[in-house]
This record gives structure tokens, C-alpha cells and sequence, in this order.
């Protein structure tokens, strides 16, 4: 049998996948020694048929063991495939990683500037604000009890801001809304714009224990 280099990562690397030809004579050599065994190596009698029989069970064990290795990586899966797409959710329309190796290869974040590329790759453009910037009540905006001098929204606050114009997939309402003094009886109304696409999508990658609210700026 011919030796195959060591490899690393997809793919059989170090295994030895043997040929018919290769099986069969793996199998001759482990035969006794002697004239009453010459025939099993010439081809056409008895003996050589019997354990070329014998070298195709092996072929094919060995065939099927060499394609179960491919199915341990996502990029060279075939017959599992169906396996992986389930065990990853796949497909997702909501999902932010919808090719299969890209979502086994994703690893998270809990930065702003992750949740932003995620959304930039499905062609929103959005910002956060983590309310770390806060500083007690506005003057004329208090309430007399609930008001803390100096508090700050929690740490499992997260305001997200989706930037409409900066958004190749947003796509605007046909219907405009209403404005005062300018509807008139039987027009359909608009619910504004519709952002349930990106919000979906963060909310695969947002951590669970934040508390996001959504804001549209146009």
C-alpha cells in the first residue's frame, strides 16, 4: 500500500485509503508460505479468486471508512450534511451566518462594534448606545420619587439604533403615512418602516440577559 503524507485539518491526511489491488495483495501476503500456496498469486485459479472475493468486502470496508472522514468537517461533508444543517439551524433566513461553515466558525462577541458588523453584512447600518454616557435626570424630565441623583441605566441596558439611510436592505413603505390634514377617507395606512429583519437578526447574537430596545433613525 502506498503511504499518504501526514495533513492536518479536512480531509483523510494520515489515513490510507488501499485500492482493490492493494487489498488483494495484503490478504495474499498474510498466507502461508509454500508450493500448496503459490497458486493463491497467479491470477485465474482458485485461490486467487477466492481471496480477490474477499479483497472486495475489504475494499469497500475500507472505502466507506475514508468517506466517514470527510464527514467530520463541515466543508467536506456530504452525507451528513442534512445532520449539520439541523444541528446549527440552518437555513434560517433570520440567521446572521447563513452559510453553514461560517456559522461553525463564529465565535460571538459582546461589543457594539460586533453586533454592528453582523448587522452590516445583511446591509443594516445601526449604532449603540450602552447608556454609559448617563448622568442622572435632565432638568424638566424628573419625577418627584423615582429621580436618583446620578443614576445610570444598569449594565444589561443596550439602546440600538438602526440608521435607515445608511441601509441598502431597508426598504421603504410604498404607502406613506399619514399626516395631518392630509389624509383622506379609504387611503391605506402606513405602519412606518418596517425593521423586524435586522431586529431579528440581532436578537440571534444579542446576549440574553440584555435588556435592547430599538430606535430608527432615518
Amino acid at each position: 500500500m502506498s503511504d499518504q503524507p501526514l495533513a492536518c485539518g479536512p480531509g483523510r491526511g494520515a489515513d490510507i485509503c488501499p485500492t482493490l489491488d492493494e487489498c488483494h495483495g495484503v490478504l495474499r501476503d498474510l498466507l502461508p508460505r509454500g508450493r500448496a500456496w503459490d497458486a493463491a498469486r497467479r491470477e485465474g485459479t482458485t485461490l486467487w479468486r477466492f481471496w480477490r472475493a474477499l479483497a472486495h468486502l475489504f475494499q469497500f470496508i475500507n472505502a466507506r471508512i475514508c468517506a466517514a472522514s470527510e464527514e467530520f468537517f463541515c466543508s467536506t461533508a456530504n452525507e451528513t450534511r442534512d445532520g449539520w444543517l439541523i444541528e446549527y439551524g440552518l437555513p434560517d433566513a433570520c440567521d446572521p451566518f447563513p452559510d453553514l461553515c461560517t456559522k461553525v466558525a463564529a465565535i460571538g462577541g459582546t461589543r457594539c462594534d460586533y453586533y454592528a458588523a453582523v448587522a452590516a453584512r445583511a446591509g443594516w447600518a445601526i449604532s449603540c448606545d450602552e447608556g454609559s454616557d448617563g448622568c442622572g435626570t435632565m432638568a424638566g424630565c424628573g419625577k418627584a420619587g423615582p429621580a436618583k441623583a446620578g443614576r445610570r441605566p444598569g449594565p444589561s441596558q443596550l439602546r440600538i439604533i438602526i440608521h435607515l439611510d445608511e441601509s441598502p436592505s431597508y426598504q421603504a413603505p410604498t404607502v406613506p403615512r399619514a399626516q395631518a390634514g392630509c389624509i383622506k377617507a379609504g387611503q391605506r395606512l402606513s405602519c412606518g418602516p418596517n425593521v423586524s429583519p435586522v431586529i431579528c437578526l440581532i436578537e440571534r447574537v444579542v446576549h440574553a440577559h440584555l435588556n435592547v430596545t430599538y430606535e430608527v433613525a432615518a
